[in-house]
């Protein structure tokens, strides 16, 4: 039984190619096009990076060793999204942390952020008509987000949205995404470009970026010290110092903005959104007044570099988003924006 828009068996066999592939490519520089190793640990940290050397990261369901990637011999003019998926050290970080605690723990700040919309009269109701898009528009994209993390088919995915003045999207761990209205009235996106932006934010969940930048913090803090139950982090990872208000506020890096977008893009494509869309969409939330104060591109910055990386994986993306449509990538009309 296959869901709504689910390939067929030889596309699934062409895809399971295509991520195995992905699953063992090493993370690729992207301003050189050079494969490259891990970013070193920072010297507090060093202690405890050592005894990693020799650990299975799992990416995607997949089991890739980190001393066994190779680098890749394709043509370095070409674009490969399998470069934007990262081996390494991130893994170390994101095993500081529980991930069903931090799960636990978003899902908790998440409805109390939500009460207290209610209690102040700013939570939109479940029958207002962008709440009902939004929430339909995420039922589409969940399908193609499951093969990223394996705990995501037992999330409780859930969307609301806030009456509030900020621009601002978010997706906690778990599944949880918060919307704010201004998104809609100030930058009002079209479907195919709210749905580049919902997967992008899904992707950072997808991926566990929080889980990992949180882990760096607790490593900083515990410095060079004896560190037990690396693995089965229990005891250390079931109080992290400050995670509630951190979730909400994290700024991530060029490598995590690069993963998402990659992730993102591929999800939203195969649900049958336009990926041309995602540069337009960014463009305009980084052009809008304050946004670097008052929008979600504080915490997911645009930079040329994304711009340009964004164009070079529309030839990957386009005939993913031709599939979902029945049709071809020459078929293709040309993009419009329109509401």
């Amino acid at each position: 039984m296959r869901c709504a828009g689910d390939p067929g068996p030889a596309a699934a066999t062409a895809d399971r190619t295509m991520e195995s592939a992905l699953m063992r490519r090493p993370y690729v520089g992207w301003r050189s096009g050079r494969a490259r190793c891990p970013r070193p640990p920072r010297a507090g940290v060093l202690a405890l990076a050592r005894p990693l050397a020799g650990v299975v990261l799992l990416i995607g369901g997949a089991v890739a060793p980190l001393s066994g990637a190779q680098p890749s011999t394709g043509n370095a003019g070409s674009y490969d999204p399998a470069q934007a998926v990262r081996f390494g050290n991130s893994a170390a970080f994101r095993n500081l942390i529980s991930p069903s605690m931090l799960e636990q723990q978003a899902s908790g700040e998440y409805q109390q952020w939500v009460h207290s919309a209610q209690q102040r009269g700013q939570l939109l109701p479940d029958g207002d008509p962008q709440v009902k898009r939004v929430r339909a528009m995420l039922q589409r994209l969940i399908p193609y987000a499951l093969k990223w993390n394996e705990r995501a088919k037992q999330w409780h995915w859930e969307a609301y949205m806030v009456r509030s003045q900020h621009v601002m999207i978010r997706c906690l761990p778990g599944g949880k995404l918060l919307i704010d209205s201004a998104l809609l009235t100030r930058l009002r996106p079209n479907d195919d470009e709210l749905a580049m932006l919902m997967g992008h934010m899904v992707a950072h969940a997808l991926r566990e970026h929080a889980r990992e930048r949180l882990g760096r913090q607790q490593a900083m803090q515990l410095g060079a010290g004896a560190i037990p139950q690396l693995f089965g982090p229990a005891d250390l990872g079931s109080a992290p110092l400050g995670v509630s208000t951190q979730l909400a506020h994290l700024r991530y890096d060029a490598a995590d903005e690069t993963e998402a977008d990659v992730i993102g893009d591929e999800i939203a494509s195969r649900a049958g959104f336009d990926p041309r869309a995602a540069l337009a969409v960014w463009r305009r939330a980084a052009a809008l007044p304050g946004a670097s104060q008052t929008s979600f591109i504080a915490t997911h910055p645009m930079t040329p570099q994304r711009a340009t990386d964004l164009r070079k994986r529309l030839p990957d993306m386009l005939p993913l988003y031709a599939k979902a449509l029945g049709t071809t990538p020459d078929a293709l009309p040309r993009y419009r924006r329109h509401r």
